[in-house]
């Protein structure tokens, strides 16, 4: 493949075009034999009320304590539904529903997190944070360095030419494609660094300032729904990852596309969280600056030129976490399959990764010789949902992930005050 003359970003995920194609179609032809099973229209399982003309709920019962679970259905298709409920302390757990046409099929996403209880107390919104902070960067990026960012973000936001920065080096990180790629993905190729002196950073706008300002709110609104949508302010680390996981492996699409002679609007992180598609590399920086934006940790990761996924850092333990491989467009009528899901660096050398490749990718574009072993991934505690496991529902008030075997069982998995 012919390297994209574009952008110096699009080197980096270009190379990865490839090997992700080949890899992710391997292993859904040889993974998701025995995990998928279209559910029926007009089944009910594990105690749910059967809906109108067949459509089901699982897992929408109240409990024991009154808490309702958020539980993966059908519609009468069999398009896989996930329903929000209460807690028993009258808490709204957060939603998101695609809903399907009876006449012609066409897909109709719910916006908003939805309340089933008039009672239900509603979390704060998600606010936008143009101020995201990677703690895994720290061994190339100083506080005094993110300062700087910080205040280059600032200046951008509001359309002006200039800001504070501590040193040379620091300027050049701020400015760099990949950086503003990663962390202001609005303003990637747009603005542009016009020289430093003095303390102070020049900028250059490629684009019409009203214009871009237009296109920055636009970005930073679609950024709020989504999260809104996937979680709550009010959740554990845990429960932000697995409602944006489980949002982005619904509503997200792998992009076959060349990549060659696309722009920013085609391809790169701005592109892959506006239009909901990309390539494993735009899949995990997106995922990663969703949880960034949430104040989980996260870094894309992967193994060069080949794959690329998402690590993360849940309760102080590292997992591995695909939401590529993990998309639900390949099996649209099944459960979410947790497979690709916490996973431990085993658990990735087992589906045939080299560790020695492995790479950090927001540091291994500024240093190669960088500590490989601070992403550590050894924590088995979800090894239970590896193999066959399909996504039920979430209860937050037991602090539970509710899962089907591939036999056909219904069970739980703790994750405790992850």
């Amino acid at each position: 493949m012919k390297k994209s003359t574009r952008i110096g970003l699009f080197l980096v995920l270009a190379m990865l075009l490839y090997g992700c194609n080949n890899m992710h179609e391997k292993e859904i032809e040889k993974g998701l034999e025995s995990m998928t099973e279209d559910v029926a229209a007009g089944d009910v399982q594990d105690g749910a009320e059967a809906q109108g003309s067949g459509a089901l709920q699982v897992g929408a019962e109240a409990q024991g304590s009154g808490a309702l679970q958020v539980g993966a259905g059908t519609q009468g298709n069999g398009e896989a539904l996930v329903n929000a409920g209460t807690q028993g302390n009258g808490e709204a757990q957060w939603t998101y529903e695609k809903l399907w046409d009876d006449e012609d099929g066409e897909a109709q996403t719910v916006g908003e997190a939805q309340k089933v209880d008039e009672a239900a107390k509603k979390a704060e919104p998600f606010e936008f944070n143009p101020h995201v902070h990677c703690d895994l960067l720290s061994e190339i990026v100083s506080e005094e360095t993110w300062a700087s960012f910080y205040n280059m973000c600032d200046a951008i936001r509001a359309g002006e030419d200039t800001f504070e920065c501590s040193d040379q080096k620091a300027y050049e990180w701020c400015t760099n494609e990949v950086t503003i790629g990663a962390f202001l993905p609005a303003a990637c190729t747009i603005v542009v660094g016009g020289g430093y002196q003095d303390g102070v950073g020049k900028l250059k706008y490629k684009m019409d300032k009203e214009q871009f300002l237009a296109r920055k709110q636009a970005f930073e609104e679609e950024i709020c729904r989504i999260l809104n949508e996937a979680t709550r302010t009010d959740a554990s680390e845990f429960e932000k990852l697995m409602g944006i996981y489980a949002y982005m492996c619904r509503y997200w699409e792998y992009d076959y596309n060349n990549v060659d002679g696309m722009t920013i609007e085609d391809f790169g992180d701005y592109a892959c969280l506006m239009h909901k598609n990309g390539i494993c590399a735009e899949i995990a920086s997106a995922l990663t600056y969703l949880l960034l934006q949430c104040d989980v940790q996260a870094m894309p990761f992967g193994t060069s030129c080949e794959h690329d996924w998402t690590y993360v850092v849940i309760g102080g333990e590292g997992y591995h976490v695909d939401a590529t491989w993990g998309l639900h467009e390949n099996r649209p009528y099944s459960r979410l399959n947790l497979q690709y899901f916490m996973m431990t660096e085993q658990d990735r050398i087992d589906q045939g990764f080299d560790k020695k490749r492995f790479q950090a990718d927001l540091i291994w574009f500024w240093k190669q010789d960088y500590d490989l072993a601070r992403f550590s991934a050894t924590d088995d505690a979800f090894q239970a949902i590896r193999y066959g496991a399909e996504y039920m529902g979430m209860d937050t008030e037991r602090n539970v992930i509710k899962y089907r075997t591939w036999d056909g069982k219904t069970k739980e998995l703790s994750y405790g005050e992850m």
